[in-house]
């Protein structure tokens, strides 16, 4: 898809909320890396596409005298890849920074989550890796907001097992080889990018929620040879149940008194 028309949706999507609350689009020149929007009223929004690693992000600061004074903060981020993505994934991203403006206000597990990424980090953590999953299953995208409703941190685990693996391993096992080879590119770029709670969620529960081996094979297609690797281990303790390390317990100098 032309990434131009990409980010039109996208920038329209969040547009809307933004014009409603009295807010004007500036003019912004955009460089050989990025495409900027910028939105300016009581506070600054931009979006901001960065080609080098396909990541689109919704940043905002605050304004001095109308004019942004550029201490960014991120409040959601993408990855958009125009050569796998098409209008659906940017309506998602759009229709995501767009509920994110709207509000309700972040709750206090959402500002956890995003304090744990430092500015420019490439980090994608579970919660981006479900958001991703509403390009495939829109209607998770009410189940997400659910979750982060009212847990104060996002179960990733729980939330991939209980709601997304219900949904992926089906469509895997009907998608035809074009389409598994369009999924594996973007868990590639997904994993490649976790961190390592979002790996052991591809690894141990979206790839090894998959029967067929030959499917298996064709969603690591894509990955690198040492990520590869990875999936296969972790594909040999499929079905196996890891006892956690026992604790073990020490005799306190109270209790060896009440026992003497």
């Amino acid at each position: 898809m032309d990434m131009n028309n990409a980010f039109d949706i996208i920038v329209n999507r969040v547009e809307r909320p933004l014009l409603s609350k009295g807010y004007t689009r500036e003019s912004v020149a955009d460089s050989a890396d990025e495409m900027t929007a910028l939105f300016v009223g009581e506070l600054a929004y931009s979006v901001v596409y960065t080609s080098s690693n396909n990541r689109v992000v919704l940043r905002s600061c605050a304004v001095e005298d109308g004019v942004p004074d550029n201490d960014w903060k991120t409040l959601a981020t993408w990855l958009f890849d125009p050569e796998a993505d098409g209008i659906r994934e940017a309506e998602s991203i759009g229709d995501d920074f767009s509920d994110t403006i709207r509000g309700p206000k972040q709750s206090s597990a959402a500002k956890k989550q995003k304090k744990r990424k430092k500015e420019g980090e490439a980090t994608v953590d579970p919660l981006f890796l479900a958001n991703r999953m509403v390009t495939y299953f829109p209607a998770l995208k009410d189940q997400i907001a659910y979750e982060k409703a009212h847990y104060e941190e996002f179960r990733g685990v729980t939330f991939i097992e209980e709601k997304v693996v219900p949904l992926f391993a089906p469509m895997i096992n009907e998608a035809n080889e074009k389409k598994i080879e369009k999924i594996s590119q973007g868990l590639a770029a997904l994993y490649t990018q976790g961190d390592l709670d979002t790996k052991g969620i591809i690894t141990y529960i979206l790839l090894n929620s998959i029967d067929d081996d030959e499917k298996f094979s064709q969603l690591i297609g894509a990955f690198p040879d040492n990520d590869k690797k990875v999936a296969k281990a972790a594909r040999n303790l499929r079905g196996k149940k890891i006892k956690p390390e026992k604790v073990k317990k020490s005799r306190s100098f109270i209790a060896d008194n009440l026992n003497s």
